[in-house]
C-alpha cells in the first residue's frame, strides 16, 4: 500500500505531466481500439456476404440472357424507346430448363434450396412505365448504348418468382417493400402483383387497386389476354430502371405469358460455401451443357468484397500502427520521466528502499496513466468508430462508361444496359453499410492494452533503477 501511496502522491505533484501523458497515450490507444473494432466490423461483413451470396449457383438456359433479349431503336434526339426482341422465343430449337429439368437436381448431394424465376417483358398498353432520366453529367445511371443519353421509358419487366422474400428484378439486386406486403406460398397461383414505385407512380396506382396485364405475343395468330391483377404490395429498390418492374408468383407469370413449366432462371443454393463448386459442376453434368449455363457467385463477391477487403487491410495496418505508437509513447515518457528523477530514485534507495520498492512505485504510476488513457480511448471508440469505418470503404457503385454488346439473335440491335455501372449498382446493393457495432468489449481490449503497456513500460525503470547508485547521485547534489 505504501508503493501505491507514493505512486499516486508523485503522479499528483506532476498534474500536466501526467495530463499530457494520458492524452497522447490516450489517442493511440483509441485509434488502435478503434481500428480494432472497425477490423472486427468488416471481418463479419465479408462473411456475411460470403454467406448469403457466396453459396448461389445461378442456372440458366444455354445461351439466354436472363431468358429474353430486347433492342434499342433510336428516337430523335432523346435516346430512344426500347422495344422487346420476342423473335427467337417460338424457336423450338432454343434451349429450355423446365420444372421438370429442375427436379433432376434434387438428389444432387448438398443442395439447400432450388428458387424458380421467369422474366418476360410487357407489351401491352394498359400500363405506363416511368421515366428514366440518366445523370450523363457524371457518366452515372441507365442510359442507351448507341443513344444521345436523354431520358425515355425502359421495358416494363415481369418477373415470376417462387422466392416472395427476394423481389429482384433486371437492374436491381435488393428490394425494400415501401407499402404493403409481398405474395407468400399461399397466394400461389393467385391474381396478385407486387410492383416498382415507378409503376405505381406512372399509373397512379396504390396497395387494393387493379389494373390490366395484356400478354401480346410475337406470335401474330395468338389472341392477346388480359388478366386482371390486385395490387399487394410496391417495392422500391433505389433505381427508376429497376422500379421498372412487376413481381407475380411463379404460376401466375407462367399462365399469363403462356410459359408453361419453363424456368429462365434457377438460384440454386449449395449448403456451405465449400459445396459450390461440386454442386455447380454435378448440376452441369446433370443438365448438360448444351442445355444449360452454371454460373457461380465468385465474380460477384470478388467485385463486392474487394473494398472490404482493402479497408480491413488499412483498418489491420492502422491497428499495428497504432499499438507501435502507444508502446514507443510510453517507452519514451517513461524513460524520458525516470531520467528527470534519478535524484528521487537515488534517495529513495538510500533510505532503505530496494529495486523492487522503486521498480514497483514507477510501475504503478506507469498502469495508472495507461488505465486512464485506455479509459478514455474507449469512450472514443463509441462515437468515432462508424465514422472511420465509412471513410475506409470505397463506393463500388462507381461506374465507367457503358460498354457496347450486340444483341442476340444476329440482329444488329443493341441491349439496354445499366450504364455506367449495373453490376457495380449490384455490387454495391449487396455490399451495403457497415454497422460498426460497438460492443462493451471494447473496454477488455483497452484493459488487456493498458496492461500490456505497462508490463512493457516496467522495462524502463527497472534499467535505471538498477544502475543508479545511491552514494553517487547524493555526492553530486
Amino acid at each position: 500500500m505504501r508503493t501505491i501511496r507514493r505512486a499516486l502522491q508523485a503522479l499528483l505533484r506532476s498534474p500536466l505531466r501526467a495530463g499530457l501523458l494520458v492524452g497522447v497515450l490516450g489517442v493511440s490507444i483509441g485509434l488502435a481500439l478503434i481500428m480494432i473494432t472497425v477490423n472486427g466490423a468488416f471481418a463479419q461483413r465479408l462473411d456475411d456476404i460470403q454467406a448469403s451470396v457466396g453459396t448461389d449457383i445461378t442456372v440458366r438456359p444455354a445461351g439466354s440472357f436472363g431468358g429474353f433479349s430486347f433492342r434499342a431503336a433510336p428516337n430523335g434526339n432523346n435516346g430512344g424507346t426500347v422495344t422487346p426482341d420476342n423473335s427467337d422465343q417460338s424457336d423450338s430449337s432454343r434451349p429450355t430448363i423446365t420444372d421438370d429439368d429442375l427436379q433432376q437436381l434434387t438428389s444432387i448431394a448438398n443442395i439447400a434450396s432450388i428458387t424458380r424465376a421467369t422474366q418476360d417483358v410487357y407489351t401491352g398498353d394498359t400500363l405506363q412505365a416511368g421515366t428514366v432520366t440518366p445523370d450523363t453529367a457524371n457518366g452515372s445511371g441507365p442510359r442507351f448504348i448507341g443513344g444521345q443519353g436523354g431520358s425515355f421509358s425502359p421495358p416494363i419487366i415481369v418477373t415470376g418468382t417462387d422466392d416472395p422474400a427476394n423481389l429482384v428484378s433486371l437492374g436491381g439486386s435488393s428490394t425494400t417493400l415501401t407499402a404493403g406486403r409481398s405474395f407468400t406460398a399461399d397466394d400461389a397461383g393467385a391474381k396478385v402483383a407486387v410492383i416498382g414505385q415507378a409503376i405505381a407512380d406512372a399509373n397512379n396506382l396504390s396497395v387494393g387497386d387493379t389494373f390490366e396485364l395484356t400478354n401480346t405475343t410475337s406470335d401474330s395468330s395468338a389472341t392477346p389476354t388480359t388478366t386482371t391483377l390486385t395490387v399487394i404490395g410496391i417495392f422500391t429498390s433505389g433505381t427508376t430502371f429497376a422500379d421498372n418492374a412487376i413481381a407475380l408468383p411463379i404460376d401466375t407469370a407462367r399462365e399469363i405469358f403462356n410459359r408453361g413449366t419453363e424456368v429462365d432462371s434457377a438460384i440454386v443454393k449449395a449448403s456451405t460455401v465449400d459445396d459450390v463448386d461440386q454442386v455447380a459442376a454435378d448440376i452441369k453434368s446433370a443438365l448438360g451443357a448444351d442445355k444449360a449455363d452454371v454460373t457461380t457467385a465468385e465474380s460477384t463477391i470478388a467485385g463486392i468484397s474487394a473494398p472490404l477487403s482493402d479497408a480491413k487491410s488499412s483498418s489491420e495496418v492502422g491497428m499495428y500502427a497504432a499499438l507501435v505508437a502507444s508502446a514507443v509513447i510510453i517507452l519514451f515518457s517513461i524513460g524520458l520521466v525516470a531520467r528527470q528523477r534519478i535524484r528521487e530514485i537515488g534517495i529513495l534507495k538510500a533510505i532503505g528502499a530496494s529495486s523492487w520498492n522503486v521498480v514497483g512505485q514507477f510501475s504503478v504510476e506507469t498502469a495508472a496513466i495507461a488505465v486512464v488513457a485506455a479509459l478514455i480511448g474507449a469512450l472514443a471508440t463509441f462515437p468515432l468508430a462508424q465514422t472511420v469505418a465509412d471513410n475506409l470503404v470505397s463506393d463500388p457503385s462507381t461506374g465507367g462508361p457503358a460498354t457496347n454488346v450486340t444483341g442476340p439473335g444476329g440482329g444488329g440491335g443493341r441491349f439496354f444496359v445499366a450504364g455506367g455501372g449495373a453490376a457495380a449498382t449490384r455490387a454495391s446493393n449487396l455490399l451495403g453499410s457497415v454497422n460498426v457495432a460497438v460492443s462493451p468489449e471494447v473496454f477488455l481490449y483497452a484493459l488487456a492494452i493498458a496492461v500490456g503497456l505497462a508490463l512493457l513500460a516496467t522495462v524502463v525503470p527497472a534499467w535505471y533503477v538498477g544502475r543508479v547508485r545511491p552514494a553517487e547521485v547524493l555526492r553530486h547534489e
